[in-house]
């Protein structure tokens, strides 16, 4: 089909001048599902396991990112999400208080929903 529909191939179909696959869909939605969580770590007391499960999937994403736009060329952005990766990771983690990570995960949240939107209307 054509004109917004699936193309044969199942793998693409186009937005606008955008075309988008399903690889950047998915990088997309995993990374906003992380800076929601990021934003509702922010906004309250959880669990410590919820804070564990959350440092990893931060930490894991933010290794795809950089290496991913280490590919991609884009240097500093690969140093932003290594910077990421090395703050939320749970393996050596960097302890603080809850009120004292609360603006972290809140502006990391954020960064993401920013970097999602950004990487969404890129076109390649």
């Amino acid at each position: 089909m054509r004109n917004g529909k699936l193309f044969d191939d199942g793998q693409r179909f186009p937005v606008g001048r955008v075309i988008l696959d399903r690889r950047r869909i998915s990088e997309v939605a995993l990374t906003v599902l992380v800076a929601v969580l990021l934003l509702i770590a922010a906004r309250g007391r959880h669990r410590y396991g919820f804070y564990v499960v959350l440092r990893l999937a931060a930490t894991v994403g933010s290794v795809y990112w950089a290496t991913r736009l280490y590919r991609e060329g884009l240097r500093g952005w690969t140093w932003a999400f290594a910077a990421v990766a090395l703050l939320m990771n749970p393996f050596l983690p960097i302890r603080m208080q809850r009120t004292q990570w609360q603006p972290i995960d809140l502006w990391l949240g954020i960064l993401l929903l920013g970097w999602s939107g950004y990487w969404f209307r890129q076109s390649k």
